[in-house]
């Protein structure tokens, strides 16, 4: 009865707590609890394109049902553009050059480096993940040779490679009756990573369900929700394949239609948390490891080029015990920033732990901004923002361009020879951040030139 009592008052605390900003922008801080933790990763979703970030579809109404008892931030990013090294800087809270500075570590994560399963599991957390990513797993795969996602984790089940969010949260509704508490449970979707192809049982709303591709004038490469002919044509300079705005108009339905499937899935996740009584004393984090360009720029996919926003924008979402009403947050934020958060709510020291993430405590309950700047590192790009203006480097061509994000959220007018001050202050932090995280960029270039090589060999490009 005592640590009933003592759960509901560190309940009405928190709410009161995150309620008091939007009054008079204070707040005390929230008492930490042994809460469990779920963190689900989303692959390849951009934020815009969720009706919660404002898209005008209705991709995810059961997100934005979810994040009205959650902080939803509305200018968080990823670090970097593919799910290695992204997927590794969420769970370590490390930049990713650490990770492309290790050749030894493959697309793992380091020995020398500490995650968040293996701190929580020292703090007597059980902890488990299911993936159906071919990248963050454990045993090695035909894309991730070494795999290296396992430490920390008791069990880590991989069956559910590339299949539909439906066997994730079949796994998770086996695991969650044998987990004790406190646990941590890692959840890595590949809604809505290609080929976009939705369960057979999801209802379209979004793109076409004909059985002649024809009729619209699709090719059937695009029909079945495969996008490598435009990579290969884009990139490879493969002119056996063409295509169409209406082969891109399609790909771009069909990615929504992933979304919504996943979004589904969702809503039956969080459900399954209630029926067993979860819900209420779980932390829940869901996040992306990066987004997707469709053509926007001439580009498309993901792991090529980190310059535009539709890669880089993401969404966190976070729900913290207790909490009964949403807010929405529009300070710069980092996926580096999730791993200190969780420990800062979960009241784990993170002394001697080394993070380069902050804990979003203070832009939670006082609003106040944590980051002047966020960082990107991919392939041979680097960027820098300030959450309204952001700069990108491409080391192959020494090419700079500047983007005013509030007046140009497609980022069409290159503003660098306009505006040279802003160009060479960013700029300056740009290098200044570089020679710190990476030393010689020469070296985390190269390595991100052999992984991009490799996935491409493998066939994940």
């Amino acid at each position: 009865m005592f640590s009933i009592l003592k759960r509901n008052r560190r309940a009405l605390s928190l709410a009161a707590c995150l309620l008091l900003p939007l009054l008079v922008g204070t707040c005390t801080r929230a008492t930490p609890g042994p809460w469990n933790v779920l963190f689900v990763v989303v692959d390849t979703l951009r934020a815009d394109r969720l009706s919660l970030y404002g898209y005008r579809r209705a991709t995810s109404p059961n997100l934005d049902a979810f994040a009205r008892q959650a902080v939803v931030f509305t200018a968080a990013r990823s670090p970097a553009g593919c799910t290695f090294p992204s997927a590794n800087s969420l769970l370590t809270s490390r930049d990713p050059a650490v990770f492309l500075l290790d050749p030894a570590a493959g697309m793992g994560i380091p020995a020398t480096v500490r995650s968040l399963p293996e701190i929580l599991r020292a703090r007597g957390y059980s902890t488990a993940a299911v993936s159906a990513s071919p990248i963050a797993r454990a045993t090695p795969s035909e894309v991730n040779p070494v795999g290296g996602f396992g430490r920390g984790f008791q069990s880590f089940d991989e069956e559910c490679l590339d299949r539909h969010a439906r066997c994730l949260n079949q796994k998770a509704a086996g695991l969650l009756p044998k987990l004790p508490q406190p646990f941590f449970l890692y959840l890595h979707y590949m809604e809505p990573h290609a080929p976009y192809h939705p369960a057979s049982d999801h209802v379209r709303r979004f793109a076409s369900d004909s059985d002649d591709s024809r009729q619209l004038g699709i090719h059937p490469w695009a029909w079945s929700g495969d996008n490598t002919p435009v990579m290969r044509r884009i990139y490879d300079g493969d002119t056996t394949y063409e295509f169409t705005p209406r082969d891109l108009a399609f790909l771009s339905d069909l990615y929504d239609e992933e979304i919504a499937y996943f979004d589904e899935q969702l809503a039956q996740l969080l459900d399954l948390l209630r029926s067993r009584h979860l819900f209420d004393h779980t932390l829940i984090v869901l996040a992306a490891d990066h987004g997707e360009e469709q053509y926007e720029h001439g580009g498309y996919g993901h792991c090529r080029s980190l310059a535009w926003e539709t890669i880089l924008k993401t969404p966190i979402v976070l729900r913290i015990p207790g909490m009964e009403s949403g807010v929405r947050r529009r300070a710069l934020v980092d996926n580096l920033d999730i791993v200190p958060t969780l420990l800062d709510y979960l009241g784990i020291a993170t002394a001697g732990l080394r993070l380069d993430g902050v804990s979003l405590r203070p832009v939670i309950e006082d609003d106040r901004r944590v980051h002047r700047l966020a960082f990107g590192n991919q392939g041979n790009v680097r960027t820098v923002t300030d959450g309204v203006r952001k700069l990108s480097f491409d080391q192959s061509s020494n090419a700079v361009k500047l983007f005013d994000l509030a007046a140009d959220p497609e980022e069409q007018a290159d503003l660098a020879a306009q505006r040279p001050a802003e160009a060479r202050r960013l700029e300056a932090a740009l290098l200044g951040w570089m020679q710190r995280h990476e030393g010689s960029s020469d070296t985390s270039h190269r390595r991100a030139a052999e992984i991009e090589k490799q996935l491409r060999a493998l066939g994940y490009l």
